[in-house]
């Protein structure tokens, strides 16, 4: 069975995914990477698989941009570790932060990566979205008039 990785952020990126995930159903293994601190967002999964920790960018409110930087990196080594021994078809996120890095560490290996814009963003990009425009293999929005903007942008309905 192909096995798939899956970054799960928190809130509506995680509605998303899980939408996303329903989508797919059982025919594949997942591999959930989510923040660290995040104690909510496992228990909303439906679909077993590994759970996988990572350091979300920013941990709490008042971290220093030094501090966000170091967890990046620490995210971009977890990742590329998990990746390495688990060897997913593919690395789908739905625009949470901490895609960067994992997204990253996917495509050192050859991993093929698919970004989906959050719902959220009608007329322009997220700054997750700007960072990775033209470094996924897909990148999909949810709202047609963002895809006419934007060359390498795919319009794939909405998930909600």
């Amino acid at each position: 069975m192909s096995r798939i990785a899956v970054v799960l952020g928190r809130g509506g990126h995680t509605a998303q995914t899980f939408a996303l995930v329903d989508l797919l159903g059982d025919r594949f293994q997942y591999v959930y990477l989510i923040g660290l601190l995040d104690s909510l967002t496992p228990k909303k999964i439906q679909i077993d698989g590994s759970i996988l920790p990572v350091l979300p960018p920013r941990l709490l409110p008042q971290d220093s941009k030094i501090l966000s930087a170091v967890r990046t990196v620490v995210t971009l080594f977890l990742s590329f570790l998990y990746f390495l021994v688990l060897r997913p078809v593919a690395a789908i996120s739905c625009g949470t932060g901490m895609t960067v890095p994992i997204f990253l560490a996917a495509r050192m290996l050859g991993i093929p990566t698919v970004f989906i814009e959050s719902m959220s963003r009608v007329e322009n990009l997220s700054i997750t979205g700007r960072f990775l425009l033209n470094r996924t293999d897909l990148f999909m929005v949810q709202w047609p008039q963002l895809a006419d903007k934007l060359e390498g942008v795919v319009y794939g309905g909405q998930l909600l």
